[in-house]
């Protein structure tokens, strides 16, 4: 065993070694994750499978043949090295291969079709959102970065506002129903907008965010959302079902706050002003007509204007009392004719010409029925009743 004391660079030199000489040039396929084309032209990322990751580094004069992007499935083929800054081995690639894409990809892109056929992207069902919000709900971490931007930027730009802060699981499990749910408490609030978000991460850390129980809490949501996942170069589902999608967290912020308190002030100033102008000109307006009536030409038109307004009033108050009298009139007449036409079709008043009414008991015999079917009837009178015995019946002669 060696007991020499090493310094940390020295060990890594020594792991370096043993790694490019033992191991050296690898073949290895994964999927693609946090890639990053540099400014530099380099190129960085992570190649991982379902139980561990590599870090990977392409410099800029290595082709690459294809669009890389999170997600793809590769082939990489390169050496095994070590970044001695971090300690981190990597493989330096020389070649990459396409072999299509990755299991999350697949599964973003099925939901994302269904969701869409389903007309969950509809820009005809998304709702404008406020231009002066003063009720906003965050539904984010507590603990991340994107939430410090989104009220920083909030009480900066638009202090007047009352944020409603719902701290969420934003990855992990249960991270997509505690989400979900978190919306739906904000919904209940009557708030104006709702931000929704997080900062940036791998496609595995923003997956919550592209699960169906987000995208329906979203797409039943009164409120509306904006969504705010990641950084500008970001995508997930929520995105595409929000009714807005800001590019980071503190541009969400910036949106909700478009009318800042120093553009409100501006407002309320430029209002003030038009105020004052619109009650100076009507001011104006009203001493010209004064400086009108006062010269003598307009005073002495005046009082014939008012003799020739009274006299058409007269006249129009005749013509409404003659209109309101006509009116009643006809309608008197109409009432008395329905009443006199109503007396005449009682059953009773053929009695008030000496005629009589039939019955047997409760039942009154009609002028079709003979009177052969009865022992004994009632005769009824218009001044007295009488009960009658049938001894015979003969035939009326028809006398019209």
């Amino acid at each position: 065993m060696n007991d020499k004391t090493l310094t940390v660079s020295q060990l890594t030199e020594i792991i370096q070694v043993l790694l490019e000489d033992s191991i050296g040039f690898v073949s290895v396929t994964g999927e693609v994750s946090n890639y990053k084309h540099h400014q530099s032209g380099h190129r960085y990322f992570t190649l991982k499978d379902d139980k561990a990751q590599i870090s990977c580094v392409m410099w800029k004069q290595v082709p690459l043949k294809f669009q890389m992007k999170d997600g793809a499935k590769v082939l990489v083929n390169g050496k095994l090295t070590v970044y001695p800054p971090r300690g981190n081995y990597q493989i330096e690639c020389l070649h990459i291969s396409e072999l299509g894409l990755g299991d999350l990809y697949k599964k973003f892109e099925e939901l994302k079709s269904k969701l869409q056929a389903k007309g969950y992207f509809d820009p005809l069902r998304k709702k404008p959102i406020p231009s002066f919000p003063l009720r906003i709900g965050i539904s984010t971490s507590p603990t991340g970065a994107g939430f410090q931007d989104i009220i920083t930027t909030i009480n900066r730009r638009l202090p007047l506002c009352t944020i409603y802060f719902r701290p969420t699981l934003v990855q992990g499990d249960g991270s997509a129903e505690d989400i979900a749910k978190a919306i739906e408490e904000l919904d209940k609030l009557g708030l104006d907008v709702i931000i929704i978000g997080r900062g940036g991460g791998s496609i595995e850390d923003l997956w919550s965010y592209n699960t169906e129980i987000v995208a329906e809490a979203i797409f039943n949501s009164k409120t509306p959302i904006i969504s705010a996942v990641g950084h500008e170069t970001d995508f997930t589902i929520a995105d595409f079902v929000a009714d807005f999608r800001a590019a980071t967290p503190t541009a969400s912020a910036e949106i909700v706050t478009q009318i800042t308190i120093d553009r409100l002030n501006q407002i309320i100033f430029d209002y003030n002003n038009s105020m004052i102008n619109s009650v100076n000109f009507n001011i104006q307006q009203r001493k010209s007509l004064i400086d009108n009536f006062s010269n003598v030409s307009g005073y002495k038109r005046f009082p014939d204007k008012i003799s020739k307004y009274i006299q058409m009033i007269d006249d129009y108050q005749s013509r409404l009392i003659n209109n309101i009298y006509k009116h009643f009139k006809n309608i008197q007449n109409k009432a008395e004719y329905l009443n006199s036409l109503l007396k005449s079709l009682h059953p009773f008043q053929p009695l008030n010409k000496g005629f009589a009414l039939l019955k047997h008991k409760n039942h009154t015999i009609s002028v079709d029925e003979t009177l052969g079917n009865y022992i004994e009837i009632e005769i009824i009178r218009k001044n007295e009743n009488a009960n009658a015995h049938i001894l015979s019946i003969k035939p009326t002669k028809n006398y019209y």
